[in-house]
């Protein structure tokens, strides 16, 4: 890596003094570094650092209208005596601005620029309520002659995202119409089979367009529209004709080809003057409804009001769980950002697995909304106690590990909650009738344990947790990952029961527990570290194997299971740090060379992308909580900083992901080296959130209360966190006087002290439930 790349005056970023706030310096970052706002109604809108990103709505049912194609968000200006032309964030046309900033704030997005001595903003937002976006465009002549300028702001309508029968494709329902009471271009759709009637889209603004254009090609030109294989078409807004060509709009409509908003404003500016517009991209049931829109949001005042609602909106919703240590980043990520993308992910997501991790990790500031998403997960659980893979789009392939994450789920819920009448509530099954939560607990643990193979293992079906790891050559392949995550849901289970009082089915779960657990250590141990899948092709994951020896997941959760005894436990953790590197620790070791229809799809992707060796940042997260569990805490932060965005050795103008949320893995391949797929909707916001509250700092929910077990990075000696929890806030201060990880607990709760006397795995803070801020001090002692 070069010296530049590593240089922290090089970074094109920097955060503002509360962290809530990344100002970006520079358009042309490595990919596009995005900021995404919604609302509880479900509205987002994805926003790049040039402005441009994708706008949709996914309802309650999981029905989306996606609202523009090719993520088309732009505005244009133009001098009109000149005829220059550029934007505000330099695409899609590339003329190169002055003075240029992107601020992605947790409730906002603004960009602004210089462009000979016309000074810009566009500032975006999405409103507490309701199903559009706002943008404030300022525009201010710092010259010292008139100015005529142009202003196109321009989307395009698209409105998929839904099923429908063949050739009922979208656009062959739809038309757009300029309206002179919406100051704007109207889509309506008439879809016959529209799940609901939120499928109209509109642009409007606050003064009344100077011209229009309904038809992207006449925006555009001919020659900027691409007609795909089925005669639909869209639009190229890189040199856009009207816009470089110095014409105006010609106030087209269409029908059919190709839909989209454009409005043409022109304003003349004196030396120093500033002028503002308004713009509301958004999606409604009818006209009359985006009429209403548009004229309340057309008022400067309301606007700036709604804005401040917003932005106030996403930091109440965050502000129940807050950690102070002494690393800034830490900090800055963990306030925020982490607890957005963790929230965003439930937006961005519809799936068993993927909504139910997600949703723990909500259980930490926003309960109300994880139990909701949990109870929403057993909806799409089948009778017989199996999990669809996602129900947006829907997907029923049989992946074996759903079931693990619902009795987990749901054993944390009540954790939280401490409300063991949820286990009675009656929820939908995916194939019709209903039963109590407990009853799809149970329907889980019986799927489980009656897919067990020949070994007493549980079978990978599909796949398990890892996509791609996909055993082709033998259905009665067995996962020894999910049989370590079984051995944990069990053991939870248990604890559960027994709290409930149900002693007769606690016993049965812990004799499974026992028997999984020694045909865990019978068959899958291979002398220093445990396989990952049994086959009778070939075991995957043993030191005899072709191609990939080791798996860190099947390592990590050996000890979140409380599989691996004390005479194994050293060579877990010898093996898992032996996998080291330098941004995490890769999935698998040494990569596949070649494809192995026993592992699958991981195993023919090039060496070091993806799950074939490449650094899976989401089970990094899983090693973070192992090394709390063993006590390294220092081990644990050290991972924790790897993966952490902008990491010392694979900065984000390196691997190309925002600076200020988690990705999901890092190549090790050479030709792609360092580099990051996606960021935002991934497990490994959850998990890390998960590793520095629940694992580091040792908050962890429990039946009986808030426990305190902390396990710290040596060089801490002072931690601070503020949490909500069953009706009363604690504020937590951990002292570390003689740097250790773990230590003798001394704990005062409201000054008085706690007895402390077998008190080896952590302290249960009292069950207040009375509304107010408790003061818990704790010491780490030798």
């Amino acid at each position: 890596m070069s010296d530049t790349l590593c240089n922290e005056k090089k970074k094109p970023y920097t955060f503002s003094e509360d962290g809530n706030s990344c100002i970006i310096t520079e358009t042309r970052t490595p990919r596009y570094w995005y900021n995404y706002l919604w609302n509880e109604n479900h509205y987002c809108a994805q926003i790049s650092q040039t402005g441009h990103g994708r706008s949709y709505y996914l309802s309650e049912k999981a029905d989306m209208c996606m609202m523009n194609q090719d993520d088309a968000r732009y505005i244009y200006l133009r001098d009109e005596k000149s005829k220059e032309c550029w934007n505000i964030g330099e695409g899609p046309l590339n003329a190169e601005v002055e003075n240029y900033q992107c601020v992605h704030s947790i409730g906002s997005s603004r960009i602004q620029s210089s462009y000979q001595n016309i000074a810009s903003s566009w500032r975006l937002f999405v409103p507490e309520e309701g199903y559009q976006e706002v943008w404030t465009l300022k525009i201010k002549n710092t010259g010292e002659r008139q100015r005529h300028l142009s202003i196109f702001s321009a989307v395009s309508f698209y409105l998929e995202g839904f099923s429908y029968p063949r050739y009922y494709e979208m656009y062959r329902c739809m038309e757009t119409d300029y309206d002179e009471k919406l100051k704007g271009v109207y889509c309506r759709s008439t879809h016959p089979f529209a799940p609901h009637k939120r499928y109209n889209a509109f642009l409007a603004a606050s003064e009344p367009a100077y011209a229009y254009d309904g038809n992207l090609e006449a925006f555009c030109g001919t020659t900027s529209t691409i007609t795909r294989l089925d005669a639909s078409a869209s639009a190229l807004f890189q040199r856009p004709d009207i816009v470089v060509k110095g014409k105006d709009c010609t106030n087209s409509k269409a029908a059919l080809f190709i839909l989209g908003g454009v409005l043409q404003h022109k304003m003349v500016l004196q030396p120093g003057e500033e002028k503002e517009l308004q713009f509301v991209f958004g999606i409604s049931e009818s006209l009359e409804e985006a009429r209403a829109v548009s004229e309340k949001f057309s008022n400067s005042a309301v606007v700036e009001k709604e804005l401040e609602k917003a932005e106030t909106h996403y930091l109440e919703k965050y502000r129940s769980l807050t950690v102070e240590t002494p690393d800034e980043k830490i900090n800055h990520m963990m306030n925020n950002w982490v607890k957005k993308q963790v929230d965003f992910c439930i937006v961005g997501k519809k799936g068993v697995r993927d909504n139910l991790q997600i949703a723990v990790g909500l259980l930490n500031y926003r309960q109300e909304t994880a139990k909701k998403e949990i109870l929403e997960c057993l909806r799409h659980q089948f009778r017989d106690g199996h999990g669809v893979l996602t129900w947006y789009p829907y997907d029923d392939t049989r992946y074996s590990d759903q079931p693990f994450w619902i009795i987990w789920a749901v054993c944390q819920l009540i954790k939280e909650t401490g409300d063991f009448s949820i286990l009675e509530l009656e929820i939908e099954w995916q194939d019709g009738g209903k039963a109590a939560v407990l009853d799809h607990v149970k329907a889980a643990v019986n799927r489980l344990l009656q897919d067990k193979g020949k070994h007493g293992l549980v079978r990978i079906y599909f796949a398990d947790w890892n996509d791609a790891l996909n055993v082709t050559t033998d259905e009665y392949a067995e996962s020894v990952m999910l049989s370590h995550q079984f051995c944990l849901a069990l053991k939870e289970l248990e604890a559960l029961l027994k709290k409930k009082g149900d002693q007769v089915y606690a016993g049965k779960i812990a004799e499974e527990y026992r028997i999984l657990r020694n045909s865990i250590n019978a068959y899958a141990w291979d002398g220093a570290w445990y396989m990952r899948a049994l086959s009778d092709v070939e075991n995957i994951g043993s030191k005899n194997s072709e191609g990939s020896k080791i798996y860190l997941n099947a390592q990590t959760w050996a000890v979140l299971g409380d599989v691996a005894d004390a005479e194994k436990l050293p060579k877990i953790l010898k093996a898992v740090d032996s996998m080291e590197h330098d941004f995490g620790f890769p999935l698998n070791l040494p990569p596949y060379q070649k494809y192995s229809p026993n592992v699958g799809r991981m195993s023919g992707m090039l060496p070091g992308l993806f799950e074939n060796g490449g650094v899976y940042c989401h089970a990094t997260g899983f090693k973070i909580l192992m090394d709390c569990k063993v006590g390294r805490g220092s081990k644990a932060f050290e991972t924790l900083k790897k993966i952490m965005p902008d990491s010392d050795k694979n900065p984000s103008m390196q691997s190309g992901a925002e600076p200020y949320v988690f990705t999901n893995c890092y190549s090790t391949n050479p030709g792609y080296y360092g580099k990051s797929y996606q960021s935002w909707t991934t497990g490994t916001s959850a998990w890390c959130m998960m590793g520095v509250y629940e694992g580091i700092l040792g908050i962890k929910r429990d039946y009986d209360g808030l426990r305190i077990d902390p396990c710290l990075p040596k060089e801490w000696e002072k931690a601070e966190v503020t949490r909500h929890f069953r009706g009363a806030d604690y504020h937590v201060i951990i002292e570390n006087p003689d740097h250790l990880e773990k230590g003798v607990l001394e704990i005062k709760t409201d000054g008085a002290v706690c007895d402390m006397s077998d008190k080896a795995d952590g302290f249960v803070l009292p069950d207040f439930k009375d509304g107010k801020m408790h003061e818990v001090h704790v010491i780490l002692r030798k």
